[in-house]
């Protein structure tokens, strides 16, 4: 090929060239709306084919289908779905403050669910789109251009009649630049309209007292500061919104007390209700805010109200502060008002975008006056012809019959009356009826007004004043009409910096210094215990009492443990002690999510840090230990520990650290015992099986399992309330005896044994009889004869039992 038919040209000057026609392509016909009628092109396109279409607020809805497809084949060739959001967009009056089009169908919530598909959903103008940017769109007052094929025309601008950049506010993203205009209160840009017609140089802090700040079509609460003031004085700055908190006692039902809550009726603008209740409950999950017990979602089609209720003897203030902080129910607005002025993007503040506003209004009403005045003379010429017509009907019926043809006559009207050629066809086209009197009397009184009308166009277009006048008369009716009580609160002398420091850690360090403690009771509630009080609960023990509130589960207060619960199903759950530490609150369904309460066999502490392996038995006689992972500590949600076939339960389980023995007890009284080490019982993972460690007999059941050191003293307890003492040296080794040891000292009629302890553990037993016990086994007195079991000091009536009991370690120094 020559090469003398290439032309080289400089890689930078054809990327600079490029880039910047890309560039201004996206900001002029995408991105940036137009400052004097606010709207982007896409926008301006399906108002005006709707328009088209004759989609007037009086007649029926349309299909979206139909509205999207005129609006693609005829102005804008790009996507069907682009059109289509843009419109659902002019819909939600959850988006947009005074929405243009009306819809039938589902257009989207604040939920942020999608809308439907474009051919269920319905739309038409909505009045004040109708009236506010096409009533006059028929009158020249707006330029129009050839659309993308040269078959249609397109308004260059809609004649916009209130200042909607503002009113609706604008958000786009550009090339190397963006704008983001929060919308306004009708009445109030109409109030400040006029305060600047009435005086040019209104200053923009008196301004800015008449249009106080943006209000949200979501409501919400605006921080008023300095800041608002600095956005209208320079077009740019962030403004800080809130959401509508309100405090609420609540009955939960009959029998039950009541509860404080929170109330949140608004949201902060553009911010998803369901992805905020979804963002707090993790927040709540994993510890970051506490005080709150439950989450609902009561909203419904009067309103919104998102309950947030409230543990016992929780802070609400504390609450509102974590709420603010660290969830979006307080955030900041970028807002610049950035917007096309004659095709180029310039940043306006507030008097110079309402001044733009203005000119552009006044050369609109220039323009449709002119048009006015120009139908009006055309109008006047008519009636003025045929006026002189019927004056003198006999001459012109004369001419009319001595003429050849229509030409002739025209030409011979036009000579002898004088008038024009409109003024001749007119009178050729004049009806018979015409010619009765009050025909010829309406038409002199049309005259008559019409000459009025004259005159006061000829008035408006030489008598600045009198437009102006009429620009304001027009704001007022506008106002009067479409404008609707300010939704954004203000708030004032709020100060920001003000900033609650973590009040949780300080009130965990005064329960670790006061050696508090925490415990899980039978009735599955979370409750702490000072040391001294704790230490008096041991005081009266191995006796048999009316029933109180036993234990399942004691543990420090330290910042380093999870604690954990074990179901029979074999699954662990998480529970979170650290947000509700400040309050005694019941483990249920509520917060155990899925878990069923009666399913829980074991609660443990776990701390972080060090090794940590659990270990679970089931009733086949399978053990399994599972090492205590990183991503075990850090979850927050429950997950199953070991795999259950057919009716096998999870009967047992620890937390095991330290190198020692366990000990497996079934309910005749065999035992197993093994070492504990990784060498002799090696950890699974959580989808194994594990090891069968205990081959059962016939009836024979799994009922119990501990860790225990050697040389430790291990008791036994039945059913009936036998308890036996023997010396873990005693016991041999299942590895090397796979039957297990039975020692005749231990066996029982009519009886079963149910748990198994060593000598550093404490038992709280639960009757049959609504009765109870705290057992402490060293100051038990045992036969030292044929028989181990106790005799003296503890006693149950006959026909009772041992209902519960739970293993609790010491935990007294």
């Amino acid at each position: 090929m020559d090469k003398k038919k290439f032309t080289s040209i400089s890689l930078q000057e054809e990327m600079q060239r490029s880039y910047l026609e890309y560039a201004m392509s996206v900001i002029v016909g995408r991105a940036l709306p137009d400052a004097r009628d606010g709207l982007k092109p896409v926008q301006r396109r399906i108002l005006f084919a709707m328009y088209e279409l004759g989609l007037t607020p009086d007649r029926p809805f349309r299909k979206c289908a139909r509205v999207v497809g005129d609006v693609l084949g005829k102005y804008h060739p790009h996507g069907d779905q682009a059109v289509y959001d843009a419109l659902v967009r002019l819909v939600q009056n959850f988006s947009t403050k005074y929405p243009t089009l009306d819809g039938h169908g589902n257009f989207g919530s604040v939920d942020n669910d999608p809308p439907a598909a474009m051919r269920y959903t319905e739309t038409r103008l909505a009045p004040i789109a109708h009236k506010g940017f096409l009533e006059e769109i028929g009158s020249e007052t707006v330029n129009f251009s050839n659309n993308f094929d040269g078959s249609q025309k397109e308004p260059d601008v809609l004649p916009a009649q209130l200042p909607f950049l503002l009113l609706n506010g604008s958000s786009g993203i550009a090339v190397g630049m963006a704008t983001n205009i929060p919308p306004h209160n009708l009445g109030e840009i109409v109030d400040g309209l006029i305060a600047l017609i009435e005086n040019k140089d209104l200053t923009n802090k008196k301004l800015s007292n008449i249009i106080k700040g943006p209000d949200f079509p979501t409501g919400g609460e605006l921080i008023y500061s300095q800041a608002i003031g600095e956005l209208y004085e320079t077009g740019k700055g962030s403004i800080t919104i809130r959401g509508v908190i309100n405090t609420e006692e609540i009955n939960l039902g009959k029998g039950k007390h009541k509860r404080n809550a929170l109330i949140i009726t608004e949201l902060p603008y553009q911010i998803s209700k369901a992805g905020w209740i979804e963002k707090l409950a993790e927040l709540v999950n994993s510890s970051k805010i506490n005080g709150i017990s439950d989450i609902r979602d009561e909203s419904d089609r009067d309103g919104m109200r998102i309950v947030i209720e409230l543990k016992k003897d929780s802070n609400p203030e504390l609450v509102i502060s974590n709420l603010y902080k660290k969830t979006t129910l307080q955030t900041n607005f970028g807002a610049i008002f950035l917007a096309l002025i004659k095709g180029k993007p310039v940043q306006l503040n507030l008097k110079e975008y309402l001044n733009y506003f203005l000119e552009f209004r006044e050369e609109t009403i220039r323009k449709r006056t002119n048009y006015f005045l120009k139908n009006t003379i055309e109008k006047l010429e008519i009636l003025e012809g045929l006026s002189k017509a019927t004056k003198d009907i006999k001459k012109v019926i004369e001419i009319i019959e001595n003429s050849k043809n229509s030409a002739e006559a025209k030409s011979k009207l036009i000579q002898y009356f004088y008038i024009s050629e409109k003024q001749a066809n007119s009178v050729l086209d004049m009806p018979l009826k015409k010619l009765t009197s009050l025909e010829r009397n309406q038409i002199d009184d049309d005259i008559k007004k019409l000459q009025e009308k004259k005159d006061y166009f000829q008035t408006l277009l030489n008598e600045r004043k009198i437009l102006l006048e009429l620009l304001i008369e027009e704001f007022l009716i506008l106002k009067k009409k479409y404008n609707v009580k300010r939704k954004t609160k203000l708030l004032k002398n709020i100060d920001q910096n003000e900033e609650l420091e973590t009040i949780n850690n300080q009130i965990l360090e005064d329960f670790i210094n006061r050696k508090t403690k925490l415990f899980i009771d039978n009735r599955l509630y979370l409750r702490r215990i000072i040391l001294s009080n704790y230490k008096k609960s041991f005081e009266d023990v191995n006796k048999i009492i009316e029933n109180k509130n036993i234990q399942k589960f004691i543990c420090k207060i330290e910042k380093n443990i999870k604690i954990i619960g074990i179901t029979f199903t074999g699954k662990v759950f998480h529970i979170d002690w650290e947000s509700n530490i400040n309050n005694d609150y019941k483990l249920d369904s509520k917060i155990l999510g899925n878990i069923d309460p009666n399913e829980i066999i074991n609660f443990h502490s776990i701390k972080k840090g060090i090794k940590n392996y659990l270990c679970i038995l089931n009733s086949d006689g399978r053990f399994k230990k599972v090492l205590f992972d990183d991503d075990m500590i850090k979850s927050n949600r429950s997950f199953a520990i070991t795999k259950l076939k057919n009716n096998i339960k999870t009967i047992d389980s620890f937390i095991s650290n330290e190198e020692k023995n366990l000990i497996i007890l079934t309910s005749i009284g065999r035992i197993f015992k093994f070492n504990l080490s990784n060498k002799f019982l090696t950890p699974t993972s959580k989808q194994s099986q594990g090891l069968m460690l205990a081959k059962l007999l016939p009836t024979e059941m799994i009922v119990s399992c501990c860790p225990y050191q050697n040389g430790e003293n291990i008791y036994l307890v039945s059913k009936q309330g036998k308890i036996f003492c023997i010396n873990s040296n005693e016991i041999y080794y299942a590895n090397e005896y796979s039957l297990g040891y039975l020692n005749e000292k231990t066996q029982i009629k009519n009886d079963y044994f149910i748990k198994i302890l060593p000598s550093n553990n404490y038992l709280d037993i639960e009757t049959n009889k609504n009765k109870s016990s705290r057992l402490n086994f060293d100051k038990l007195n045992f036969k030292s004869n044929k028989s181990n079991f106790l005799i003296d000091s503890l006693k149950i009536e006959k026909g009772e039992y041992i209902e519960n009991c739970f293993r609790l370690e010491n935990f007294l120094d």
